[in-house]
C-alpha cells in the first residue's frame, strides 16, 4: 500500500538579489512578503521597490519598503502555483 505523505507539486519561485535562489513548496498560503523571508532575505544591492511577480502573462509590481510601512498592502498578494518572484 502506498499513501502520500506531503503533496509538492505546487510551487512557487524566488530569483535575482535574494540569499536563496529557487523553488519553495506552496503548501500553505503564501505572500509575496513571506516568500521573500523564505528566501532569507535580500542581497546587498536588491532593488526592493522595484521587485515582480510573474504570473503566467501577468506582472505584478511589490515595493518592499512600502509594504514593510504597512503602506498599499495590496500588493502583498497570495502567490500561486508556478509563480515567479524577481528581485533584480
Amino acid at each position: 500500500m502506498i499513501s502520500v505523505q506531503m503533496v509538492r507539486s505546487k510551487r512557487y519561485y524566488v530569483t535575482g538579489e535574494v540569499v536563496r535562489t529557487g523553488a519553495f513548496p506552496l503548501v500553505v498560503p503564501t505572500t509575496v512578503l513571506e516568500a521573500l523571508m523564505q528566501a532569507g532575505g535580500f542581497r546587498e544591492f536588491a532593488k526592493t521597490t522595484k521587485i515582480t511577480v510573474l504570473r503566467g502573462s501577468k506582472r505584478f509590481n511589490f515595493n518592499y519598503k512600502e509594504v514593510i510601512r504597512g503602506k498599499n498592502m495590496s500588493q502583498n498578494i497570495q502567490l500561486e502555483n508556478g509563480d515567479y518572484v524577481i528581485v533584480p
